[in-house]
């Protein structure tokens, strides 16, 4: 944010080695929160209810680095994740719901209409919608339909959770290790 309270356009670190680094991290992150989220039950039955912790570290990018940067990490960690703790049927789900969610969390930041937490939430609504939409080709749309209710719920509830987590890093984060 700049001092009027706008979010200002993020920027890309100086330095290609700089980049490269942050880039891992951040991967790296997403991926040991995508497999956190696997050792943490959730009191529901309906497939696909996560916490979305892995989308924390998209979500960082896209705030601190820009939509190019959030795009290829949510697309290398859907595939890593994906190869590493689901099976490829998965992929196209977590693909259509990390695609939506991603577009509509580059503009809800780049409005700048949105906070950290509202940008979140939408994300997790979107991925959502977007892996019902996968459900509904591939599958069923009746599955899709029934299952849409406790995925919305699920959206909001985790969407504010990962939220507010990435909203606490960022404010502890000096944006120098970002921009370096």
């Amino acid at each position: 944010m700049s001092d009027n309270g706008r979010r200002t356009a993020p920027e890309a670190p100086a330095s290609p080695g700089r980049r490269t680094a942050l880039y891992g991290v951040l991967t790296a992150a997403a991926l040991a929160c995508s497999y956190l989220e696997l050792l943490i039950p959730l009191p529901v039955t309906v497939p696909g209810v996560k916490l979305g912790l892995g989308n924390a570290a998209v979500l960082m990018a896209l705030e601190r680095l820009g939509a190019r940067a959030g795009f290829f990490l949510m697309l290398i960690k859907v595939i890593a994740s994906t190869l590493l703790f689901a099976n490829l049927q998965m992929l196209a789900f977590s693909l259509a719901g990390g695609t939506l969610s991603w577009a509509v969390m580059a503009l809800a930041v780049r409005s700048g209409a949105f906070s950290t937490v509202a940008t979140s939430v939408l994300g997790g609504l979107a991925h959502n919608v977007g892996q019902l939409a996968a459900v509904a080709v591939l599958l069923s749309a009746h599955v899709a339909w029934v299952n849409a209710p406790v995925l919305a719920v699920s959206g909001v509830l985790c969407g504010t959770a990962v939220g507010v987590v990435v909203q606490v890093i960022l404010r502890s984060l000096p944006r120098e290790a970002f921009h370096g």
